[in-house]
């Protein structure tokens, strides 16, 4: 139509790559140069981005400059529908179409992905490090593979696992797939120093980059640990039953008496802390170590902690939680009550871990440098103590936040930027890999750009152990589940996947010169055969 199209790339996030335009050319080379990556699939950024667009063809809004439709908004998405769930998606203007890619052939030969990993060392034995990983098998029949673990490059151990079919191909009518075929797998061994840790299949299948994972692992340290709080015994028997080298609590008054940088530890000294816990108390200053809040949230911009309304359930539950990130695995939140929990304002960098009836209870962030997680509910005003799910995620809490701890390992998703330190005298940091990466330093720290590809990004010099290499793994059950949808749901709104169209367009000025050709040469023919005569 006279509007003309809008192409738009996504992943997790929304690129327009070609604006609104008649030009068929324009339009084709738009769609050539978009190219894939290895980040994870959401719809919801794509939507918000063309909101102006759909509201004016709904005729309650405007758009500005860069043109579009004057009357109606088709919106056509070419995917297999497989996406992240986002519960406020939904499309407020426009036709919805989509356009099927994937193959729903029950007898395909399915993937076998590896969609966990973790590697951690024994807290009275650091040398001993337990892998843990899970593969999953989204196609129709059993899929026996070799398990191979790598250590800096050199094989130490292959074992054969037998990972069951998923429990079946097509959806329910809610669009619900059936669970994947899933297999755990477990290696030990015994690593005194750093290691690149990598685990991989050799089972040929249809997506290569989910065969290989890897995680960083730190040399073996054990942490000190401070909480500040007013008295909370469940708390502090959690820290102290992971088995940390030390553990103190303070009173929020005398924290506040503290110098911050004091409460640091440094390389070559045995006081201050690798990791600070707080219980219903907001400090004044960030802390300059990572930081675990529940019930208080740290003084960044745009973050803040909002108490339940009045409208609001006093007594409420998790309506859902990020399975996949690392301090949420194996963590079950589906019998926890809370009692006034209030709900978190979030900035743009933040990681929403588990959400309430009223909005995110949970988050995590990374700022400038450090790691702060947060939990807007007050531990004493919620069962989560008495259950066992608590004593996982204060684990993995201590596990994963202290990397330089050495209890946990460094995993890397794609698509998140990522802060490194940085040797002193370092003008900017490089790291080779699947691709090139190039960041300048600020402060002795590097802020590396989205990781588009899954792989080891390796840095020759400038960046101290274990941030050397950067393993980034995909480890994630959706994008590996290869099963195409039926259907695309937004919001209200629902639209069939269709198979791409045979009847598409094609360029005919080629078989009209070949056409001319054999015009041609049938003349010459006839003209040759008449002189002969």
């Amino acid at each position: 139509g006279a509007g003309g199209i809008m192409v738009v790339s996504v992943s997790d996030q929304a690129r327009v790559v070609q604006p609104f335009t008649t030009d068929k050319a324009l339009l084709r080379q738009a769609i050539r140069s978009v190219r894939p990556t290895d980040r994870l699939s959401r719809l919801g950024p794509a939507l918000q981005l063309i909101a102006p667009y759909a509201a004016q063809s709904a005729g309650t809004g405007s758009v500005g400059p860069g043109g579009g439709p004057t009357t109606s908004l088709t919106v056509c998405v070419l995917s297999d529908g497989r996406f992240e769930p986002e519960p406020d998606l939904a499309l407020r203007g426009g036709t919805l179409q989509a356009v099927r890619f994937g193959s729903t052939d029950p007898a395909r030969t399915g993937n076998l992905a590896i969609t966990a990993l973790s590697a951690r060392r024994d807290w009275n034995q650091p040398q001993r490090v337990q892998v843990f990983a899970r593969l999953s098998n989204d196609g129709p029949q059993p899929v026996k593979a070799h398990i191979s673990l790598f250590i800096d490059g050199r094989l130490r151990q292959v074992t054969t696992v037998q990972v069951p079919a998923a429990a079946g191909q097509a959806p329910d009518a809610q669009g619900r797939f059936p669970a994947l075929g899933a297999q755990a797998v477990q290696f030990d061994f015994v690593a005194t120093g750093s290691a690149l840790v990598t685990v991989a299949h050799d089972w040929a299948d249809a997506l290569p980059d989910d065969n290989t994972a890897s995680v960083r692992l730190a040399a073996p340290k054990h942490l000190r640990v401070l909480l500040v709080t007013r008295g909370n015994a469940f708390l502090e028997r959690a820290i102290d039953a992971v088995g940390v080298r030390a553990l103190a609590t303070m009173t929020p008054q005398r924290y506040e008496d503290q110098s911050p940088q004091a409460l640091k530890r440094s390389a070559d000294s045995d006081e201050g802390y690798d990791l600070i816990v707080f219980d219903a108390y907001s400090p004044k200053q960030i802390p300059p170590v990572d930081s675990v809040y529940f019930g208080g949230v740290p003084p960044i911009a745009g973050l803040a902690l909002k108490a339940t309304a009045g409208r609001e359930p006093k007594t409420q539950v998790f309506l859902n939680w990020n399975r996949d990130n690392p301090l949420m695995r194996y963590v079950a939140l589906d019998n926890v009550l809370m009692v006034d929990p209030g709900r978190l304002v979030l900035p743009d960098n933040a990681v929403i871990l588990a959400t309430g009836q009223a909005g995110p209870v949970m988050a995590e962030i990374t700022d400038r440098g450090l790691h702060e997680v947060m939990a807007s509910f007050n531990l004493l005003k919620t069962n989560w103590p008495m259950q066992v799910s608590f004593a996982v995620f204060v684990t993995n809490c201590l596990q994963t936040l202290s990397l330089t701890g050495g209890a946990g390992g460094l995993s890397l998703e794609p698509g998140r930027v990522t802060v490194v330190p940085v040797d002193k005298g370092a003008t900017g940091v490089t790291y080779e890999g699947p691709v090139k990466i190039q960041a300048p330093v600020q402060d002795g720290k590097a802020i590396l750009p989205p990781l588009e590809r899954v792989g080891v990004y390796v840095a020759p010099e400038g960046v101290p152990e274990p941030y050397d290499r950067l393993p980034v793994n995909l480890c994630n059950a959706m994008e590996s589940d290869l099963r195409p949808a039926r259907t695309l749901q937004v919001g209200t709104v629902a639209a069939t996947m269709a198979a791409p169209s045979a009847a598409a367009h094609q360029e005919v000025w080629r078989w009209f010169i070949w056409g001319a050709l054999a015009v041609l040469l049938v003349e010459w023919l006839v003209y040759t055969r008449r002189m002969h005569l």
